[in-house]
């Protein structure tokens, strides 16, 4: 950025102004033109106030003055780079509505361009909305910062579609997904570090095995991999978009991989929105299930009935050796105990929350928190004092092998 530029974003003076006056002063713009934006201005400020409000209202007008100059002083700052010579000879070569049409073009243009880097389609608001908005806008420095975000977006954009490429993907399916292009980039740049060029993640399950073998390989053999990421394919303009998302992989990602009593569970619920997964959901979780809790799966035996989990946490509850099922024996036993001791249904909820595969743990506590609210009228009742009450409520809810008659 030139000095000059500098100096014009940090001058509170509308640019337009300060051109103005420049130029006359050093007899760049002739009296002639001063006439000429005297007699055009009012035309155009009644256009602008008859576009976003009413051309009637003395409050509507003094907008419309505020917004053509505003519109004009970032045409001339953008086009002339802060040169204040250049400026004002474009204020004599050109007329005033020109001017701001050209600072009503730039907007368009930046509104045209990606407010998020997603691959999908950008969902917009209303161009005159955004003109409405940003006409009124006279720090040059906003224009500027949204500017370099956006564009940064667009080079983000290109550089997720490239990514997806290079796995396999094609800009038509990336746009019905509508991720994140730092996902593809995050994704694949995993896959050239810790697994063969171009695998993509089918799903939780693999994203998870791979994970896990990352994390067996210690500190300094994944630093080495990382440092070892071959770039030199890569095309120049993204290079600074995939070391930096390489670094965040090292400094972010990586280093949650340290805690050895953070379960494999936990970890992939942390990171996998931060990846793409080309399918998001599994039809048969109990792979899954195995590779990430393992003491979910020695205890629930791969069941998966609401049934046997209900019988399952009942035991947790109670402090007695988990099973999926129990004999009548057991459970008026358990019943028994929550009469003299309490019913501690938060145990198993906590149990839950430790145990339990992240992605099932909300629908488990829901029908656990079901599952108390009723079962506190019947184990809990005293008046029921041969139990047949409780235990028939148990055969309806659990698991409960019937005693022989």
């Amino acid at each position: 950025m030139s000095d000059q530029f500098h100096i014009a974003l940090t001058d509170h003076r509308p640019f337009f102004e300060t051109a103005l006056r420049y130029g006359v002063q050093r007899a760049i713009i002739p009296s002639s033109k001063i006439t000429a934006i005297e007699t055009e201005a009012p035309k155009g400020m009644v256009q602008i106030a008859a576009a976003f409000g009413s051309q009637y209202l003395r409050p509507e007008i003094e907008l419309a003055r505020r917004r053509i100059v505003n519109l004009a002083s970032l045409y001339l700052l953008e086009t002339s780079g802060g040169d204040l010579e250049m400026a004002a000879k474009l204020i004599r070569d050109n007329t005033f509505l020109t001017l701001s049409r050209g600072g009503s073009g730039l907007l368009k243009a930046l509104f045209a361009m990606p407010e998020y880097p997603l691959l999908g389609q950008d969902v917009k608001g209303r161009v005159e909305d955004f003109l409405d908005a940003w006409s009124l806008k006279d720090r040059p420095a906003d224009y500027r910062n949204a500017l370099a975000h956006r564009q940064a977006n667009v080079m983000e954009i290109e550089a997720g579609f490239w990514f997806g490429d290079m796995l396999g993907l094609s800009r038509s399916y990336l746009r019905e997904e509508d991720v994140e292009a730092a996902a593809i980039v995050r994704t694949a740049l995993l896959t050239m570090m810790f697994a063969d060029q171009g695998a993509v993640l089918e799903n939780q399950l693999e994203f998870a095995t791979l994970i896990e073998s990352v994390r067996r390989m210690g500190v300094a053999k994944r630093n080495k991999a990382v440092a070892a990421l071959d770039l030199t394919l890569v095309p120049e303009q993204f290079t600074a978009i995939a070391r930096r998302i390489a670094e965040e992989i090292r400094t972010h990602d990586l280093p949650l991989l340290n805690d050895k009593n953070t379960s494999l569970d936990k970890l992939v619920f942390s990171l996998k929105d931060r990846y793409y997964l080309k399918d998001h959901e599994i039809e048969d979780t109990s792979e899954y299930d195995a590779l990430v809790s393992k003491e979910w799966t020695r205890l629930t035996k791969g069941k998966t009935d609401v049934d046997s989990l209900m019988t399952l946490f009942l035991c947790m509850a109670a402090g007695v050796a988990p099973k999926t099922s129990l004999p009548e024996k057991t459970a008026k036993s358990i019943v028994k105990k929550f009469r003299a001791e309490g019913f501690s249904h938060e145990l198993a909820a906590q149990w839950i929350k430790t145990s339990a595969p992240h992605e099932k743990q909300e629908g488990l506590l829901e029908d656990w928190h079901h599952f108390v609210e009723e079962a506190g009228n019947y184990l809990l009742d005293d008046w029921d004092t041969n139990y047949s009450g409780a235990l028939r409520f148990l055969n309806m809810h659990c698991h409960i092998q019937q005693a022989a008659r």
